[in-house]
Parts: structure tokens; sequence; C-alpha cells
């Protein structure tokens, strides 16, 4: 979801569509956060130049100070208007960097490469993110998928011991990383299941689903 509220302007993707890292979910109508960063930057410019116009100041005021024609106490307040006009530069610029900030997070984008599972935003939708974020779309990262199965004890600890292969789709694909379970999730012949996990990583030109039969090779 998006990190600021607003109303949903559109929503380029559907369920089951392929997107790669950066590209648009769904985009915020952006008019309330162009004119925000619009008098933030303005705010900004006002300060500059009010700090620069202290900076003078400061500088006259010390120049006097130092020929004995400007009190001490005058001095001071010099100074003190220059630290005012620092900390109002400061808050300026941080307010210009969080309009920056919430017009970029009004653009929902896709983190990483996968494949949009379920989108939940429709154009004219109120998005209120000040309690919760809301989900408005679901990816699954599908670079790297995990078949699952169940196997005895002995069986499983051959396969988390071997060079083990996935098939599906007709592709012989090199097996990850092996997981075994460590409670029983069945029985077979009198003896424990355990649940075992496979990683492997998908071809590019290969498409595949969740719920895909697949065969473990070892």
């Amino acid at each position: 979801g998006t990190l600021v509220s607003g109303v949903v302007a559109e929503v380029p993707v559907r369920a089951g569509q392929r997107v790669n890292a950066g590209d648009l979910w769904v985009g915020l109508d952006s008019r309330g956060f162009l004119a925000q960063l619009a008098a933030a930057r303005a705010e900004a410019a006002r300060a500059q130049s009010q700090l620069e116009e202290a900076q003078r100041e400061d500088e006259r005021a010390e120049e006097l100070y130092q020929r004995t024609v400007l009190s001490e106490h005058e001095r001071t307040r010099a100074t003190i208007s220059l630290r005012e006009a620092e900390a109002v530069a400061v808050r300026a610029r941080a307010d210009l960097m969080n309009a920056r900030l919430d017009l970029e997070r009004s653009q929902l984008q896709a983190p990483f490469a996968g494949r949009v599972l379920a989108v939940h935003a429709v154009p004219g939708q109120a998005v209120v993110t000040n309690l919760q974020s809301e989900s408005l779309v679901e990816l699954a990262f599908d670079a790297q998928m995990l078949l699952r199965a169940e196997a005895d004890l002995a069986t499983a600890r051959a396969v988390a011991a071997s060079a083990a292969s996935v098939e599906v789709a007709g592709h012989s694909i090199p097996a990850g990383q092996v997981e075994v379970g460590f409670e029983p999730v069945g029985q077979q012949q009198g003896a424990a299941n355990y649940a075992v996990s496979v990683g492997f990583s998908r071809p590019a030109d290969l498409e595949l689903r969740a719920g895909q039969a697949a065969r473990l090779v070892w």
C-alpha cells in the first residue's frame, strides 16, 4: 500500500499480470501533493532569502561592534536573529523534503519483478493510512519457486544430502536449499511423514503457477 493518504486516480495493473521493478501499480491524485510541494518550495526560497539577509546583518553588526560603534546588546541581537533565520531555513528545507517524499510515495511502484496476485484498489477509492497502511496490490516474487512434498524421515534426509533436481513442465531444474520440517505432518504405512520444501530458480522462459505438479529427483 501507499505510505500517504489520498484518492486513487489510476490502477494500471491487473491480477495475473507480470510486472518489473519500478512499474506503477497505483497512482493517487497528485494535485494536492503538487500544491504542497509548490508551497514548500516557495517557503524554502523565502527562508533562504531571509537567512542570507540575516547573515549580511550579522556581518555588518560584527564590523560595527569591532569599531566600537555598536553596543554588545545590539551585537547579540543580530546573532540571535541569524540563529532564528537558520532554524527557519532548516525547517523549510525539511518541509520541502517531506513534500517531495509525499509526492513520491503517492505513486505505488513494484518493489521487485514478479506476478500480480490481486488488485484491491479502484479509481476513486479513498486511501487512509493514518493508523495502518491499506493493502492495494498483492505481488508474488516468482523468480524463486518452492516445491512442497511429504516424505518419511529417511527419504527426507536423503533428499537433503543429495544433488536433487526438480522436474516440472518438461524442464529439469537444479534444486536449491532443501528444508525438512521438524514435526510430522502425516503417516504412511506406520511411518511418520515430514514436510519437505525445496527451493529452485524459475527459468525466465518458463511460466509456472502455484499448485502445479512437479517431480523431485535425487
